[in-house]
């Protein structure tokens, strides 16, 4: 063991895994809020001096998607959910433990039944050739990715079961 990794733990597989996805969910949701931000910018100021840009409320709507669903699974894995701890004082040790993990296999099995539900509909969106109004974007494969999201949330929620004693809540 050489000094620079003595005294350090070693980084397991899955930790190297969620600290890619992490990184990577993260990129996209920074950069679709800098588009956001970028094209809410241009949008004011063109409405003030010359024109509004086209499609830009439909732009910003499939950004806030982008934003919103690539943070669920962030949420999810470093459970930072808004909650109630009306009961969580009461346990302690083991039950806390155990509660924990009922309430993550809750949240997996509710994301596992709508991101299975949200998969059915983009299908039958696409399928239908829905399109969005103004610039004519096929709004089924952002209802794909809503989908992956939130089974990926389903499913990191299912691993910090599998993981609840290694580590701290």
């Amino acid at each position: 063991m050489d000094a620079v990794t003595a005294g350090t733990p070693v980084e397991s597989g899955l930790e190297r895994a969620v600290r890619w996805l992490n990184g990577v969910l993260t990129a996209l949701a920074g950069t679709a809020i800098l588009a956001l931000m970028v094209l809410t910018f241009v949008d004011v100021v063109g409405r003030k001096f010359y024109r509004a840009v086209p499609g830009a409320l439909e732009v910003s709507e499939m950004l806030m998607v982008l934003v919103l669903f690539c943070a669920l699974p962030l949420v999810s894995w470093k459970a930072e959910h808004v909650c109630f701890e009306l009961v969580d004082a009461l346990y302690k040790g083991a039950a806390a433990r155990w509660s924990r993990v009922v309430m993550d296999l809750i949240c997996a099995l509710a994301l596992g039944l709508l991101g299975w539900a949200c998969w059915g509909y983009a299908g039958r969106t696409l399928a239908d050739g829905d399109l969005s109004v103004y610039l004519r974007i096929p709004t089924g494969w952002f209802i794909y990715l809503m989908a992956v999201m939130v089974l990926l949330a389903a499913q990191l929620h299912l691993v910090r079961c599998a993981t609840v004693d290694q580590r701290a809540r």
